[in-house]
């Protein structure tokens, strides 16, 4: 009841100040170690997600130590199948789409040299028949790639005979007419220009600038891998200790808050783990969705795509960021069967709106239920918010986060407003 309530004294004020202080220093302390506390956060994150399979195979080999390994290594193994499966085949996509930007340049050239032909018939139509036909066999084409070709041959072939600057002229005589003689009469008056001058000293002292930028770049790609290394030590420690972490971490609580805190936490814990299991049946069923779907309209890569797309499904409306790869993979359809990219696009956009469709009315509500209390919406916003709080590290910690707030609104505000009530 009211009269029941707390006074608000001058030392609850006091330690409800200090609190709040503490709270907002633990805060900055987290802001400004986020680089140093990344990798320990995400080998926490991944031991409690493989401790249930290391749980697994220690029953069966009796050895911890034997387990990890054993977990780290089928972990390894089935992400290098995952690769040599899709690899190959991003491959094959890859040297299909040279082929058809390939395709599509030839096609470019043939129609500009079949239009300079074109202009150029009625200009000569009023002189003898043999003589155009004679010239439009002797001409050349309008892009000059041939020419270019054969100049280049005969520029090293005569590079013991003739100077350079002659053999230099030849070239550019045999390209003259072309769009590529054009183009290189242009850049020499560039070269001998001021512009071009002043262009190499603003150039000069940009790579000054640069040659630190590679440097950096360099040290960044070094300290990458060095904490993908310290992300596998941390992982390896944490899954050997996770029992002894389990079994003694009640002892270092407060007596007073001892049970409120561990039933807090248990809590917790059911929630996230009904999470990440609904989730991952979710993503699954998306993956393989996405992946008829894209199969159906004749996607490149669509079954290495979908299953990306899926992966994406682990966070909520994540994989909307996968449409702008996915315009480019229906230009690339469009480009193979010689079809609109309109309608490639739209065939595209179907796909993910019939899956989302099915994902939102049949997959989720049935996978997931009301046993989770964590609906879509709920997650989106909490990965915005910590990842803007605390960067990529709260992005990694972001459903673990938001789990935690949930359990404590459940814990301490729910039910202290069933009691007050």
């Amino acid at each position: 009841m009211a009269g029941e309530t707390t006074p608000y004294t001058f030392d609850r004020v006091v330690r409800m100040v200090l609190s709040a202080a503490a709270l907002v220093a633990v805060f900055l302390l987290l802001r400004y170690l986020s680089d140093v506390l990344l990798p320990f956060a995400v080998a926490v994150v991944l031991a409690y997600l493989l401790n249930p399979l290391v749980a697994l195979f220690e029953r069966r080999t009796r050895r911890r130590g034997v387990a990890v390994g054993v977990t780290l290594f089928g972990l390894a193994a089935l992400g290098l199948a995952l690769v040599v499966l899709i690899v190959p085949l991003m491959l094959g996509q890859v040297d299909r789409f040279r082929h058809d930007v390939r395709k599509l340049a030839d096609d470019l050239g043939a129609s500009i040299t079949a239009a300079s032909i074109t202009t150029a018939a009625p200009a000569s139509a009023s002189g003898n028949a043999d003589k155009v036909a004679e010239e439009s066999a002797e001409s050349t084409s309008a892009l000059g790639w041939h020419e270019l070709a054969e100049g280049w041959k005969e520029y090293r072939r005569d590079a013991g005979t003739q100077s350079r600057r002659e053999r230099f002229a030849e070239l550019r005589q045999k390209v003259a007419g072309t769009y590529i003689g054009q183009a290189l009469d242009e850049a020499i008056g560039y070269v001998k220009s001021d512009d071009f001058r002043d262009l190499l000293l603003n150039t000069a002292r940009q790579l000054v600038a640069g040659g630190w930028s590679v440097v950096t770049f360099a040290v960044n790609v070094v300290l990458g891998l060095t904490g993908l290394v310290i992300v596998l030590v941390y992982l390896v420690f944490l899954l050997m200790d996770f029992p002894e972490y389990a079994r003694t971490w009640r002892s270092f609580l407060p007596p007073q808050y001892r049970d409120a805190t561990v039933d807090f936490l248990a809590q917790f814990d059911a929630a996230m783990r009904r999470y990440f299991r609904g989730q991952s049946v979710v993503a699954l069923l998306t993956g393989t969705l996405m992946a008829a779907g894209f199969t159906l309209i004749g996607l490149p890569m669509a079954v290495p795509f979908g299953l990306f797309v899926g992966l994406l499904a682990m966070v909520p409306y994540l994989p909307a960021v996968s449409i702008v790869p996915g315009v480019m993979l229906a230009g690339l359809r469009a480009i193979e069967g010689d079809a609109s990219f309109l309608v490639s696009v739209l065939l595209l956009l179907a796909v993910y709106g019939v899956v989302q469709v099915i994902q939102d009315t049949q997959i989720t509500p049935r996978v997931m239920g009301k046993a989770t209390g964590l609906r879509p919406i709920a997650i989106l916003l909490g990965v915005f918010v910590w990842g803007k709080l605390l960067g990529f590290l709260g992005l990694i910690l972001a459903i673990p986060l938001t789990c935690l707030g949930i359990a404590y609104y459940r814990r301490y505000v729910l039910m202290h407003e069933a009691k007050t009530n």
